[in-house]
Formats: C-alpha cells, structure tokens, sequence
C-alpha cells in the first residue's frame, strides 16, 4: 500500500545483448558473400578467388556460435 505513487517512464536505449546467446544475433549481421562488392570499382569484383575466399568466410562467421569451443579455422594461400 502506498498513498502517492510515480510512474517513471523507461529510457529508449538502443538494443543491447543482455544474454550470452545474444551475440550469435550480432554475428549474423556479417556482410554476406556478395555485399559490397558488386560496383566494378571494388578490387575484389572480377577476382573469383577472392569472392570465393569471402563467401567461404561469411558462411563459418554465420554457422558459428558463441557457445562453440573452437573458432573455425580459415585456410589462407
């Protein structure tokens, strides 16, 4: 019981991880294989090696977990 109540409103705060699971969702914002660098000025655009190499990359950054014990390995030449 109480004779004078406040209601205060909550702050508006961007979104924040508030579990650990929370930043698998941050993960899956990484650029995808093609993002960027379809303009034909980007260095990458004509490199079939290099689109392959970023595809390959995406695709461990959105099958990982932050709950996962090894960090996927990425094979550079």
């Amino acid at each position: 019981m109480s004779k004078k109540v406040t209601i205060v409103g909550t702050p508006e705060v961007p979104w924040f991880p508030t579990i650990i699971d929370d930043f698998d969702h941050i993960g899956r914002r990484t650029l995808s294989s093609g993002d960027g660098i379809q303009a034909t000025d980007h260095p990458g655009f004509s490199d079939p090696e290099y689109r392959k190499r970023r595809d390959m990359i995406s695709k461990a950054a959105l099958a990982y977990s932050i709950r996962d014990k090894d960090l996927p390995r990425i094979e550079y030449t």
